[in-house]
């Protein structure tokens, strides 16, 4: 729901409705032909209110009446789920919500694309200049929108590709832009934009992820045009972990699956911006999971702070830990994207796992009491010794199984082989080899499994990413088998 004075917006069905918040007695309600799958957004300066639909049209509803100002769709792409286009020609709306730059009268809408976008320029381009001849080319890899709100046509060519939460064949919506308003009235957004060179290496499409900051005009910074980037420095994340966005002021935060990235950006001065000379920001403390070394020496501390550093998989800047020594909690509780937001003087993170971390002003250590953690009550597991189909698996988590079924896919990300029972597989039960134990097959993973096959694998189901899993270290715990009939892992 959106709320503009005495009024509230809320998108229903293929309904867009407008509700009095005093007697709850509709004022209006708007057909847009097809499932309405974004939240309204508004536009003061014209009065309208823009939503998006699921047939990838954008709506700009009067008001005043609930009358229709303009619908447009303006990208090729056809709609429909992307996870299952084997062309990469389908495209969502859904999970995102039109971002409006009051400023410069346009429309932001990001479109959840193709895993596969992911590896069409590997990496991309450093130049301006060669993304907008990529994108022109190929307009079924522009992955926002920017269209004038007046008129509902494309205003310009935004330099930003897809990215998201993604994993193996999976790629989610993706982060949305953030406007901000300068201090001389002027606007910008801020993107997750991918560009050569990466903040860490190897540099390919995985890898060419940053934050940048997006012209809306020709004029706000000399020698850009409108829908090109500037780079910045930030905290390091991959093209298919981007993080979610919000500001506050001159404060850029960016939600990750295990951390709450935020920074400050202190000099974005206009020779700033290239590749080589990127728009300067200092780090403001960090959120993790999980501290899981202790960076500080310090052990648990009651301010679940450390100024030195964050250790989760991965080495963050210092800050915050929520839980210690729990490793990847989150894959238990998986909700796939973490978030910040800013009200008044404190500052709101929702992890990944559900945890919710409330900030304000003050000094982290100045309430730290070295205490040691509360054990955590795993209790005991019960293992139970049994063969179950794949369907089933998500029930037995925490016991070691024997799950049977027939595999629907097989393929890499770099990271690990995955064995899936479903496509997607997001939702379902997998196999999952990774990388360090590929050299204990006699042959490769990818060359020893194939789409078709019925497997008895054995071992503990664990959670990955919300969904029940099994990791296979050795390849006697995978057995093919051949005449008899596989449950069906869906």
């Amino acid at each position: 729901p959106t709320l503009v004075g005495s009024r509230v917006f809320i998108s229903m069905g293929s309904g867009v409705y407008a509700v009095d918040i005093q007697s709850m007695q509709q004022i209006w309600r708007y057909e847009t032909g097809s499932v309405a799958d974004t939240p309204p957004a508004y536009s003061p300066s014209r009065d309208l209110v823009i939503v998006a639909s699921r047939d990838l049209y954008v709506h700009a509803i009067r008001n005043g009446d609930g009358a229709q100002a303009w619908r447009s769709k303006t990208s090729v792409l056809d709609p429909g789920d992307p996870g299952i286009s084997a062309n990469n020609n389908l495209a969502q709306v859904s999970r995102g919500w039109p971002v409006i730059a009051e400023g410069n009268g346009l429309v932001l809408v990001k479109l959840r694309l193709d895993w596969q976008t992911l590896w069409t320029w590997n990496p991309w381009p450093t130049t301006n200049g060669q993304m907008r001849t990529n994108l022109t080319g190929s307009p079924d890899q522009q992955a926002l929108l920017v269209l004038n709100i007046d008129t509902g046509n494309t205003a310009f060519v935004a330099n930003v590709g897809h990215g998201g939460y993604g994993d193996g064949d999976y790629m989610p919506m993706g982060p949305q832009p953030v406007v901000k308003r300068l201090d001389n009235g002027g606007e910008v957004a801020y993107v997750v934009m991918r560009a050569e060179p990466c903040l860490a290496e190897p540099c390919d499409g995985r890898w060419d992820s940053r934050l940048g900051e997006m012209m809306l005009n020709n004029s706000t910074v000399p020698g850009y045009a409108a829908g090109e980037v500037r780079f910045m420095t930030n905290s390091f994340f991959p093209t298919d972990e981007q993080a979610q966005l919000s500001m506050a002021g001159n404060d850029i935060f960016a939600g990750h699956w295990e951390a709450g990235i935020a920074h400050r950006i202190v000099d974005r001065s206009n020779n700033l911006g290239t590749a080589d000379n990127p728009i300067q920001v200092i780090n403001l403390p960090h959120i993790v999971a999980s501290q899981d070394q202790d960076q500080c020496n310090s052990g648990f501390l009651s301010s679940h702070y450390c100024g030195s550093g964050l250790y989760n998989t991965r080495t963050w800047p210092g800050g915050f830990y929520v839980y210690w020594n729990l490793s990847n909690i989150y894959d238990e509780y998986w909700s796939e994207y973490a978030m910040w937001t800013v009200s008044g003087d404190t500052v709101y993170f929702v992890g990944t796992d559900g945890s919710l971390v409330a900030l304000e002003n003050g000094n982290p250590e100045g309430v730290a009491v070295r205490t040691a953690p509360r054990p955590v009550e795993t209790g005991e597991i019960n293992v139970s010794q049994g063969t179950i189909p794949a369907a089933q698996a998500r029930a037995y988590a925490g016991r070691t199984m024997t799950v049977d079924g027939e595999i629907n896919e097989v393929f890499s990300n770099g990271k690990a082989v995955y064995l899936t029972y479903h496509k997607p597989h997001a939702g379902h039960f997998l196999v999952r080899i990774l990388k360090k134990d590929w050299g204990n097959f006699v042959t490769s993973p990818l060359d020893t499994y194939t789409a078709g096959q019925r497997l008895r694998v054995t071992g503990e189901i664990e959670w990955y990413q919300g969904d029940p899993v099994i990791y296979a270290h050795a390849p006697d715990q995978i057995e093919i088998v051949a005449d008899e009939i596989a449950f069906r892992g869906d």
